[in-house]
């Protein structure tokens, strides 16, 4: 599709994406998450992505899954939301695999 944009009217918005992005701070994020979840439970876990504030969780097993689902969600968002005060954490989805 062809636009009649010029590269000097788009550039602006890209950059603040870019900026956006930098300032998520993904690999804190990804290493802190081994710092909120209890110390059992860090060898059935692990955090693979981040990105515009939703956290995701890889859970090994389907207890595990269904207590950190029902039970401790909140409590962990918290945890990292206070940790890192200046990234915008909207949410920890947990899958397993």
């Amino acid at each position: 599709m062809l636009t009649n944009k010029h590269l000097k009217d788009l550039l602006p918005s890209a950059l603040r994406e870019i900026d956006g992005r930098r300032n998520e701070r993904p690999d804190l994020i990804l290493e802190g998450w081994s710092q909120v979840i209890e110390e059992k439970w860090r060898p059935m876990t692990q955090a693979i992505s981040f990105v515009k504030g939703v956290l995701m969780v890889k859970v090994k097993n389907a207890a595990l899954y269904s207590l950190l689902v029902q039970q401790e969600k909140d409590r962990l968002l918290l945890k990292l939301q206070e940790k890192f005060p200046e990234v915008e954490l909207k949410n920890i989805i947990f899958r397993i695999g």
